[in-house]
């Protein structure tokens, strides 16, 4: 009978293998990660800048259109602004709760309102015919939303 001879060969990974493999995929677990919360923080941004700026267009309008004097006060503490009219704040006004409309919530928390200058106030006036009183700047994590007084136009820097 004739005996074949066979060389043994490995059917597996062997140990050192197997480190490498774990090590590059935990260095690409950790940038993928890290380039997800940048991501998640840009987005977070961008949809207060559009509240803000939603909330700004609206109440302008709202002046306009009802021929009454709408202000919009800034709350840095509490990340929250209020809308109001001469009667007192409109609890009807969309996205808020009962007026308020917070940015301090579950899904903004990482969000800041830094600071909020109009002429030293915290507050935007728009007169009776939409107009703004004061032109000024509300500045958030890196993003600053200057508005123009009068035309109310604003821009995101």
């Amino acid at each position: 009978m004739l005996k074949i001879k066979t060389n043994k060969t490995s059917d597996g990974f062997s140990l050192i293998e197997l480190v490498i493999i774990t090590v590059l995929i935990g260095i690409i677990s950790t940038v993928a990660l890290t380039r997800t919360n940048t991501g998640i923080d840009y987005i977070k941004e961008q949809i207060a800048i559009d509240q803000i700026t939603y909330d700004f267009d609206l109440a302008r309008s709202m002046a306009f259109a009802q021929g009454r004097t709408i202000i919009i006060k800034y709350n840095v503490d509490n990340e929250s602004y209020s809308i109001h009219n001469e009667l007192g704040i409109i609890t009807d006004f969309p996205n808020s709760e009962n007026g308020v409309v917070s940015l301090d919530n579950a899904y903004l928390k990482s969000l800041d309102i830094k600071a909020v200058d109009f002429g030293g106030e915290s507050e935007i006036t728009f007169s009776p015919s939409g107009d703004l009183i004061s032109g000024g700047s509300i500045q958030l994590n890196s993003k600053t939303i200057s508005i123009e007084s009068i035309s109310g136009k604003w821009q995101v820097n």
